[in-house]
């Protein structure tokens, strides 16, 4: 299981809250272990050229944050829209099936139905919060929908339209699990995690005669980048974590086929 997972399974504030205390305490311990050991090095002339490379990589490495949580947060909202949608049109075909016509004759499609709404509540949701990939399985009980409405007359407006609900929701399931699957690369984690070491040691550089100033400011400066950094993370995994997209629509059905609604 990835390391993602288990780092997700942690509340939001204690999550929150070792980000920020991470990237804070190596702002602080390299700006008093700097000052302690590696200040007589460094000459007062230094400081104009530091401030400069630190106010431009600065600038820059903000513009990589901004586009990364832009990123991550269309594609975090891209995948609440999708799996809202899904859910809306499974909780339509319920209906179109449920009061269909003719019982005995959409009874084995009601069945095979069911089947699939229990399989999406209880396999498909979990695996995808455990980031587990996709298999055959996955697609076995909603193929089982469509041989049952394949066996409806097909001249029947009623069941073409239903046909095309079904596609549809097979169209919103995909892209569905295409958000699921979707994460950032470890080729943009790596820029991200060595810029933001990059922005914090330019910080420790800058020449401040007040050591306590200059502990705080970078300390507060290492907060803050753990704060995107935060956001970052528990966007990139919409279906995971105490934050997850749950299966909403989904449980309705199964509250509504209980009920006999």
């Amino acid at each position: 299981m990835p390391i993602s997972y288990y780092i997700l399974q942690l509340p939001p504030f204690i999550l929150l809250l070792f980000i920020v205390l991470l990237f804070a305490g190596i702002g602080i311990a390299g700006t008093y272990l700097f000052r302690k050991y590696g200040k007589q090095n460094y000459k007062r002339g230094h400081n104009e050229i530091v401030g400069f490379i630190f106010a431009v990589l600065g600038g820059f490495y903000g513009l990589l944050l901004g586009f990364v949580v832009f990123l991550v947060w269309d594609s975090a909202n891209s995948a609440q829209t999708n799996a809202g949608k899904e859910g809306s049109l499974a909780r339509g075909l319920y209906r179109d099936i449920k009061y269909f016509p003719g019982t005995a004759e959409v009874k084995p499609l009601m069945s095979s139905y069911m089947l699939f709404v229990h399989s999406i509540v209880e396999k498909e949701y979990p695996g995808m919060e455990k980031m587990e990939p996709y298999s055959t399985f996955n697609r076995k009980y909603f193929n089982d929908v469509f041989i049952e409405v394949e066996k409806l007359d097909a001249h029947d407006t009623r069941v073409a339209q239903m046909f095309h609900n079904l596609n549809d929701l097979a169209i919103a399931r995909s892209l569905r699990e295409l958000d699921g699957s979707s994460e950032i690369p470890r080729e943009i984690w790596l820029p991200l995690i060595i810029g933001a070491l990059i922005i914090l040691y330019m910080a420790i550089l800058v020449d401040v005669e007040s050591r306590r100033l200059h502990i705080t400011v970078t300390g507060l400066l290492g907060g803050f980048i753990g704060m995107v950094i935060y956001i970052i993370i528990i966007l990139d995994h919409p279906f995971t974590g105490k934050m997850k997209i749950e299966p909403t629509e989904y449980n309705t059905i199964l509250q509504m086929e209980k009920a006999g609604e």
